[in-house]
């Protein structure tokens, strides 16, 4: 039995190890060109957040977007960004904003700073519109990288009721994630990563990418 569990445990772990090896060093993923980047005034829209962006401005790295919730519009899952600040600031409407499982409410002409590492879901819970356009100043730049994220993650998660749920959903998180930063706010990120790095390179196996030639901005 002992000698059983030493080769399963062998097994798994050459696996992960060379499955990584392929993944990460090998064969990586190419990067998205910049085609993949949201021009000025396109609009990208989350079906199950309630979510519509629209493209204000990109300059030298970074993008500018006028973010609008839909009535009762629940938004993302509540979530963390290891890296990227996001700045809320309300121009119509009443957002709600969950911020490390505390409630937040803004109304126009109020903003707030989410830093790195905190967790936050911005929902409406009112029957009106909510629209969040800021300044287009660098404090309220959001990245490149992180726009190609989104109109991915929409596209994705838009194109069937099934990429919402598992399997295919954890899957596509585990390439998702590790690339753009973006973690649940529990079980801890350094679990899920741990978790994604064993995952990913199966869900690389399966078909799952960190981007998709058919989602990019203007396929749709």
């Amino acid at each position: 039995m002992k000698k059983l569990f030493l080769g399963i445990l062998g097994f798994v772990l050459a696996y992960v190890f060379i499955g990584a090896l392929l993944d990460k060093v090998i064969f990586p993923e190419a990067e998205p060109g910049s085609d993949y980047f949201p021009r000025e005034g396109q609009v990208f829209v989350s079906k199950s957040e309630g979510f519509r962006q629209t493209v204000l401005k990109r300059e030298n790295g970074f993008v500018w977007t006028e973010l609008l919730l839909e009535p009762h519009a629940p938004g993302p899952h509540e979530h963390i960004h290891t890296s990227l600040p996001e700045n809320f600031i309300v121009t119509e409407g009443t957002l709600s904003l969950m911020v490390n499982g505390e409630k937040k409410i803004l109304r126009p002409g109020e903003s707030l700073l989410v830093n790195p590492g905190t967790s936050h879901k911005p929902f409406n819970e009112t029957d009106s519109q909510v629209v969040i356009k800021p300044p287009l100043t660098p404090e309220y730049a959001l990245t490149e990288e992180f726009t190609v994220f989104l109109t991915q993650a929409y596209g994705f998660f838009n194109e069937s009721e099934s990429n919402t749920q598992l399997p295919k959903a954890l899957l596509q998180m585990s390439r998702f994630s590790p690339k753009y930063e973006l973690w649940l706010d529990s079980p801890p990120v350094p679990l899920q990563k741990a978790f994604y790095f064993v995952i990913g390179p199966t869900a690389r196996l399966l078909g799952y990418r960190t981007h998709y030639e058919k989602y990019k901005p203007g396929k749709e």
